[in-house]
């Protein structure tokens, strides 16, 4: 399993903080120091590391307000994809489809959970239902 905390421990040169944020942020990465919000739940400081640490690898920062939102949508699911392994996804709907217990189970928060969903490809979506009905769900 991905471990953002563990990556971001090899990134000797980034300074993570957890702060007060304002409610629509979740983090935020300046140069080198990662902001993390302090009173967000485990998970989502998780997802917020994740991203951040998709951020600092690609160092794209779009002025253009459009750009940016593609560049943040395009780092989200980067993230996504490292943090929750289809595998495990299916693992987990073979016995919950509540998103709020999946996200739990996977130890990522919902907004995480729903961008991986809506990034998921026609052969994905195909391999999970394929993988449900081989164990007797549906």
């Amino acid at each position: 399993m991905y471990n953002p905390w563990r990556e971001a421990r090899k990134r000797t040169h980034l300074l993570i903080t957890l702060a007060e944020l304002p409610d629509d942020h979740r983090g935020c990465l300046t140069g080198n120091h990662v902001v993390v919000g302090a009173d967000d739940p485990q998970a989502s400081r998780r997802c917020t590391i994740a991203h951040e640490l998709v951020h600092d690898e690609r160092r794209i920062f779009p002025v253009d307000r459009v750009l940016r939102a593609r560049e943040e949508l395009r780092v989200e699911r980067i993230a996504a994809r490292r943090l929750i392994e289809l595998h495990r996804l299916v693992d987990v709907l073979l016995w919950t489809r509540r998103t709020d217990e999946v996200a739990e189970e996977l130890w990522v928060d919902v907004p995480m959970l729903t961008t991986l969903v809506q990034s998921l490809t026609d052969r994905e979506r195909s391999w999970i239902d394929r993988q449900l009905q081989e164990r007797g769900v549906s």
